[in-house]
């Protein structure tokens, strides 16, 4: 025999037949054939199937029942003793054949159980022992499946805590390679796109503080917290919190780090930093004039009438700058605050009405400098807006193009509906803005021409009112060169409404 798991035995007896008996894998079968001589021979086969398997146990059987009858009726006693012999073998190599065969339906039913295939199960069998193994295999199964959804559920509330964090979560193991990260953690430090897991930190970012400080509380072995600037990317400034990573054993596993964005922080006490010190610097200027001309009039007395009129009149004009500036911080400061339009009585006017009392206001102003202030404004247009605020934005941007633009030009104030929001346009023939300083055109102080702006009385506060105007009334304004000349500033009121007559009213 040249196998363990497989051999085929010829067996010949004296009558004449021959038997041959075939064991592969764990199975047997029987075969009749002619001969004279008995003899036992071994080879080599394929594994026949269980149904052959289970045929053969009746056949050995049968086998040991024909050598007792032969032994019984004076056969030779050799030849009785081989076939009882063979049965015995046969009978024992078929039951472990069947039992292999159940192993391997338990192993293939497993296999695809992990494989997630959970609904799988053992052929029907009438067999105990396989209807014992279905009913365990059955228990295994929905033990597995409740545990799994378990653990989908736990996920699944695990991503949702994670994506409503708007702190940044990166975990590194010992090696600062990254094992995960949420959302926010991916957006502030602009990995959202990079296969990061089982990296390298320094290999998916760029940023030696970041990395420097990582290696730093790595060592440490203790929690840290420091404010980092980024360079390259939106955020410009974190504060990162380092915890180490610890197993039950309290074994250091890791860092983990906490990343907070901290770039609208700054950038908030940066404006606060530079309101304050443009206020004090405006505020400055005329305090210092009017001390100034105080200071010279108590020392020269007050018997030169001309002279004393002309420093009143300077100390005037510069009273009431202070005087504007003043109120125009008092009004951003309202403007300001979180709530402030629910603070305000929003009624429904009508448009040509609000523009018409903007315009009034500087009427002086524009002939002054021989202007014409146009009004091209529908009359059956109205909008609900808080009426003293929006005429405060139109003497702003209409006080704007009178002051820039030359003498005998014109401007024009228009109003039209688009998309669901009223626009109200203020068009002048000045000499426009250098695009350079359109993004910065509605903070607060900037000015483009500062000599010129304090020269003509400006604050530098009068377009970030207008923005703050708008914002109130969910609105926005917008600024536009044309090329053929000009400036065209668009302030975008919401809840515009129109009736069906539409006449052009021009003034």
């Amino acid at each position: 025999m040249r196998s363990k798991r497989c051999a085929e035995w010829d067996i010949d007896s004296p009558t004449g037949s021959r038997s041959r008996v075939l064991a592969l894998h764990a199975s047997v079968q029987v075969f009749s054939t002619s001969g004279t001589n008995g003899y036992l021979r071994g080879r080599v086969a394929r594994s026949p199937s269980i149904l052959q398997s289970r045929l053969f146990r009746p056949t050995a059987l049968a086998l040991f029942l024909i050598g007792a009858i032969l032994a019984l009726a004076g056969v030779k006693v050799v030849v009785s003793v081989i076939l009882m012999v063979v049965a015995g073998v046969a009978w024992a190599i078929a039951n472990r054949a069947i039992h292999s065969h159940r192993v391997d339906q338990a192993y293939a039913l497993l296999a695809r159980i992990g494989d997630g295939e959970l609904g799988a199960s053992l052929p029907d069998s009438n067999d105990d022992l396989t209807l014992r193994l279905q009913r365990g295999v059955a228990r295994a199964q929905r033990g597995y499946a409740e545990a799994l959804a378990r653990a989908e559920i736990e996920r699944d509330e695990y991503r949702m805590l994670l994506g409503a964090i708007q702190t940044g979560l990166l975990a590194l193991d010992p090696q600062l390679r990254i094992g995960s990260a949420n959302e926010v953690a991916e957006r502030m430090l602009g990995i959202a796109t990079v296969d990061y897991r089982g990296r390298l930190l320094a290999e998916v970012i760029r940023q030696p503080e970041l990395l420097r400080f990582a290696e730093e509380a790595l060592r440490s072995n203790a929690p840290l917290t420091r404010e980092i600037k980024l360079s390259g990317g939106s955020v410009e400034s974190i504060i990162v919190a380092a915890d180490p990573l610890k197993d039950a054993w309290g074994t250091a596993r890791g860092l983990l780090l906490a990343i907070d964005d901290t770039t609208k922080m700054r950038r908030l006490e940066n404006v606060r930093a530079d309101f304050a010190a443009n206020v004090s610097h405006e505020l400055r200027t005329p305090i210092t004039n009017i001390k100034g001309y105080l200071e010279t009039l108590l020392q020269i007395g007050t018997e030169d009438s001309e002279q004393v009129a002309h420093f009143l009149a300077v100390m005037h004009r510069n009273t009431e700058r202070l005087s504007t500036l003043v109120e125009d911080i008092l009004m951003l400061a309202f403007l300001d605050q979180p709530k402030a339009g629910s603070r305000l009585d929003f009624a429904q006017c009508d448009v040509l009405e609000v523009v018409q009392d903007a315009a009034e206001h500087l009427n002086v102003v524009a002939a002054a400098k021989e202007m014409t202030i146009e009004i091209k404004v529908d009359p059956t247009l109205s909008f609900v807006v808080n009426a003293t605020l929006i005429s405060q934005a139109l003497v702003n941007l209409i006080s704007n193009a009178l002051k820039y633009s030359s003498a005998k030009t014109r401007v024009v104030i228009s109003a039209e509906m688009e998309s669901g929001q009223l626009t109200l346009r203020i068009a002048d023939e000045g000499p426009g803005i250098d695009p350079l300083h359109i993004p910065r055109l509605f903070e607060r102080f900037y000015r483009v021409d500062k000599a010129r702006s304090r020269e003509l009385g400006g604050t530098g506060l009068g377009l970030s009112i207008v923005k703050h105007i708008a914002m109130v009334h969910g609105g926005s304004v917008e600024v536009e060169c044309p090329k053929a000349g000009g400036t065209v500033f668009s302030l975008r009121i919401p809840g515009g409404i129109s009736t069906p007559e539409h006449k052009l009213n021009t003034i």
